[in-house]
């Protein structure tokens, strides 16, 4: 069990880190796009986003999952719950607001206020992953030392 529970660590944390470079970095680079060439560059960078978490959020749902269904010792189920509703959150609002508002910037092109949307409420799913990532290492550090969650010695 300690290998669900390394492995949700892992993929949560490098989930955590994506969505950090793209609030951080990502999306303030789109106010410095040429207007003219924004909708291939929303494109392009569709493409490569969507590349780049073909296998880490996968793995993050499976292993997210895993320690949900199956248990383990230390870390209480209600805290796997909270971590998992936080996932399904972020991916609802991956699904049903941030994939039209970036395919929108492919058919209609540079917009400066929508950029700013973007950019703006994109704060939220940044939350929940960096929930998530707090949860994760709360679960590593639990396998440590599952009686008392320190390490051992």
């Amino acid at each position: 069990m300690r290998a669900a529970v390394l492995g949700h660590g892992a993929f949560t944390l490098a989930m955590c880190g994506v969505m950090l470079a793209v609030q951080l970095v990502i999306y303030p680079q789109f106010r410095s796009v040429d207007p003219a060439g924004f909708s291939t560059y929303a494109a392009d960078h569709a493409t490569r986003i969507v590349t780049a978490l073909a296998l880490v959020a996968p793995l993050e749902i499976i292993f997210a999952a895993w320690i949900w269904l199956d248990p383990v010792d230390g870390i209480g189920r209600t805290s796997t719950f909270i971590s998992g509703a936080l996932l399904v959150v972020g991916w609802v609002a991956t699904a049903l607001w941030y994939a039209p508002l970036h395919g929108r910037f492919q058919t209609e092109g540079y917009d400066a206020d929508r950029i700013e949307q973007l950019i703006t409420t994109n704060w939220l799913r940044t939350a929940i992953w960096v929930a998530r990532a707090g949860f994760a290492l709360w679960f590593l550090w639990k396998i440590i030392d599952p009686e008392n969650g320190s390490p051992a010695a």
